[in-house]
């Protein structure tokens, strides 16, 4: 059979080597081409993938080191008041006579507290009757039930004609005028016969004001005309409203400090008692710091910030053995966050002296920092756990504000010539202050803190606008001479971290926040010049298929070319052989 594509016309025409084009005419793989040369017009897509996925990494780094810092703010923050921090126990040597609970803010001591009676509400019981369903109102008209109660005016109960003991009951708990008594049918049992079934008036309320009284004027329900007899004769107290009365630390002698609940909460100061019974002898009520309970709360901020730094430490580690470095390592934002966090674990809390304190910084509460960098735990918090409860055990004050001072002021002038007396919290600067005055004729006549001028009003200085002491205010004796003095204006390290954490989780300013934003800025812009390669990279496509179409075409009429002459060119031959 004859070849009659392009090649075999070429050899037969032209028996001498020819050019040759293998693979094309209607065979071509045009896709597969097409495929590759695209793929290698979107390499630089794939470069910027590679990129946008490193910054998207970062970004999700550095919203988990947010995610650790707010969990650290957080635990510092519940406890950078001494109420949020200290925590006291409070005992009762009777618990049967009463109990105590205590608040942050109680003394520490112990008290004595005689009981002498409880507070208690008063109880009205009616003669009786019968049965629950006896008729009290048989008069053939309505008739009325009236009381008071604290006090107050009488309440008025309609009793209507054919109205029973319980209805009577009923209709008091109803009334929206009742200001306070419950009513119920006591029933006494089978014992009692003809008066089995009792109206009990209850006062809802303890303390000697909240009396009943049946109020008789008013009262219709007399025993007169078919009715039963509800007047007060017809009642009897079970028992009367009252005070509770007690004694602390034997005052007053000779008589009660009364209160109308068995809740007493003034007495002693952040100590509430419940009074159970009445006593011949006194109660001790012991409050004590609870050392135990507030190491829990230090071991938990101590495990938050080990969290925060470990996560900080791992996103920015470099590995010299194997070349590895983290998503963050370098990261300037994120260092600087590390080194402002040490700082409050390992310095010195401001406004804090030794000796003048106890303690100064966490170290001395055997809180220190692991400095083994080969340590897994290199650059957190160790706890020295006995050093720890050592120091909560002998000066559990002390330990309360080296953690959680907000704003205390202290006055190191043994001669009281220089008092502190208040400071603007969040404006004035945490800090010790050298103050010096000159009084004259009983008025200050010049007066420094920190070496700057100072509003003089009074026996008072102000710290002025544009130094750290503004809205610091200290007493000066009005007494005629030279005065120096220290003037300590003291923030513990929970409120330190709490304060600091604020600024460094600040949505405008904080240096996490603004690296997020700065990187999102550069995903968008990596995102825009995806989207311009595609399109780019969708327009060669687009032009290959077109040119490859066009190629196609041409080849096929290239070889219906061909086609032809192959047949003229048999025609010839068979028309030479035959001459």
């Amino acid at each position: 059979m004859a070849d009659t594509t392009l090649s075999g016309i070429a050899q037969a025409l032209f028996p001498q080597p020819s050019i040759t084009f293998s693979g094309l005419g209607s065979g071509i793989d045009s896709q597969g081409i097409i495929t590759k040369l695209v793929e290698v017009e979107s390499r630089h897509i794939q470069r910027l993938e590679s990129w946008k996925s490193e910054w998207t990494e970062k970004i999700a780094a550095l919203q988990e080191v947010n995610v650790k810092l707010t969990d650290l703010k957080n635990a510092a923050a519940a406890m950078d008041t001494l109420a949020e921090f200290q925590v006291k126990t409070v005992s009762s040597s009777n618990t049967a006579v009463l109990t105590a609970a205590a608040a942050a803010t109680a003394a520490s001591g112990s008290h004595q507290v005689l009981v002498n009676q409880l507070a208690q509400n008063e109880i009205e019981v009616h003669a009786g009757l019968g049965a629950p369903d006896a008729v009290i109102n048989a008069s053939g008209s309505s008739q009325v039930f009236a009381f008071s109660y604290a006090g107050g005016a009488a309440v008025s109960i309609n009793v209507p004609d054919g109205a029973t003991l319980q209805d009577l009951a009923d209709a008091i708990n109803a009334s929206g005028a009742n200001p306070g008594v419950a009513a119920m049918v006591l029933d006494m049992g089978a014992a009692f016969t003809t008066d089995r079934y009792r109206l009990m008036l209850q006062g809802q309320n303890t303390g000697s004001y909240y009396s009943i009284a049946v109020d008789d004027g008013l009262t219709t329900l007399d025993g007169a005309g078919g009715t039963v007899n509800f007047g007060s004769a017809a009642f009897t107290q079970s028992q009367a409203a009252q005070n509770a009365q007690v004694r602390l630390d034997g005052y007053p002698p000779g008589a009660w400090i009364e209160r109308a609940g068995n809740q007493i909460s003034d007495l002693i100061a952040g100590v509430t008692l419940s009074l159970h019974a009445a006593s011949a002898s006194p109660v001790t009520v012991s409050v004590n710091y609870d050392a135990a309970a507030m190491q829990a709360k230090i071991a938990d901020l101590v495990a938050a910030y080990n969290d925060a730094v470990s996560f900080i430490r791992e996103q920015t580690a470099y590995n010299r053995i194997t070349g590895q470095a983290g998503v963050l390592f370098g990261n300037y934002a994120v260092n600087l966050v590390k080194s402002e966090l040490t700082a409050i674990a390992t310095g010195n809390a401001p406004g804090f002296q030794d000796p003048e304190d106890a303690f100064v910084n966490l170290a001395q509460l055997g809180i220190t920092t692991d400095v083994d960098e080969a340590s897994e735990t290199f650059g957190q918090l160790l706890i020295n756990e006995t050093t720890l409860a050592a120091a909560l055990n002998s000066n559990p004050e002390a330990v309360g504000h080296l953690l959680a001072a907000s704003f205390r002021g202290v006055s190191n002038d043994a001669g009281g010539n220089i008092t502190y007396y208040s400071s603007l919290p969040g404006i004035t600067l945490p800090g010790v202050y050298e103050v010096a005055a000159t009084v004259s004729g009983g008025v200050i006549t010049s007066g420094t803190i920190n070496g700057h001028p100072a509003a003089i009003d009074g026996d008072t200085l102000t710290g002025l606008s544009g130094y750290p002491e503004y809205g610091l205010a200290v007493r000066v004796n009005l007494a005629d001479g030279s005065y120096a003095g220290t003037v300590r204006l003291q923030l513990g390290v929970n409120g330190q971290f709490s304060r600091k954490l604020d600024d460094l989780l600040s949505a405008s300013s904080g240096p996490v926040n603004i690296l997020i934003s700065n990187y999102n800025d550069i995903v968008g812009s990596i995102d825009a010049k995806i989207e311009f390669e595609q399109r780019r990279v969708e327009g060669v496509r687009q032009r290959l298929m077109e040119q490859f179409a066009r190629l196609e075409a041409v080849l096929a009429q290239l070889n219906d070319q061909a086609n032809y002459l192959a047949g003229q060119l048999q025609n010839l031959n068979t028309s030479t052989r035959k001459s």
